[in-house]
């Protein structure tokens, strides 16, 4: 027979309210928070199907994915005189279809550790203007516009931190938290749960 112990452990995920529960913790670390703004179309007519996700090349600028790419400097540059609206608001282009035919936009990105609650209309103006540049949809009529908030690990791409052997933080996956968080959730749970 074969007993399998499982030490109890919690696990703290809490977004961007990362400094409420464990501040002496969080003291440690350099992170800040981002506030993002993104908009979602009505359900496209006709049952438009956009296809794979679509970014503009202010997406190459904004994510150090990118930095190895011998040209990036020169864009940074060329973007810095032609969109300096776009370099100070974190503006990069990214468009995808939801499974209701809605397009999603987005998005900006303003970082710091308190944010106005409201967006600012100028930037979804932006990024709306930038989409009709590149690709003709058969409506951008904007059904929803909203903000997001989500921590930063400044220089990493999460915080991973024992607490004790009860306690385990992991957070501030930055903007990659919804193509990273499922990989990193498996890696947790053989790590440090034993699965």
């Amino acid at each position: 027979m074969v007993i399998r112990l499982i030490q109890k452990k919690s696990i703290i995920c809490s977004g961007a309210d990362f400094e409420s529960l464990f501040p002496q913790e969080y003291k440690k670390f350099h992170t800040t928070k981002s506030k993002l703004q993104m908009l979602r179309t009505i359900t496209q007519p006709k049952n438009f199907k956009l296809g794979p996700a679509l970014c503009s090349g202010f997406t190459l600028t904004h994510y150090d994915s990118f930095a190895e790419c011998s040209s990036i400097n020169s864009l940074k540059d060329r973007y810095k005189k032609e969109f300096p609206f776009a370099i100070e608001n974190g503006i990069h282009i990214m468009i995808s279809q939801n499974g209701l035919g809605e397009i999603i936009l987005g998005d900006s990105h303003e970082y710091g550790l308190t944010f106005d609650p409201f967006n600012n209309e100028e930037i979804n103006k932006f990024i709306v203007d930038q989409v009709k540049s590149f690709i003709s949809l058969p409506s951008i009529e904007i059904a929803s516009r909203w903000n997001g908030i989500y921590p930063k690990l400044i220089g990493g791409t999460e915080l991973i931190k024992e607490v004790d052997d009860s306690i385990l933080i992991v957070n501030c996956l930055g903007g990659a938290g919804m193509t990273q968080s499922f990989g990193l959730a498996e890696e947790i749970a053989e790590e440090y749960l034993n699965f």
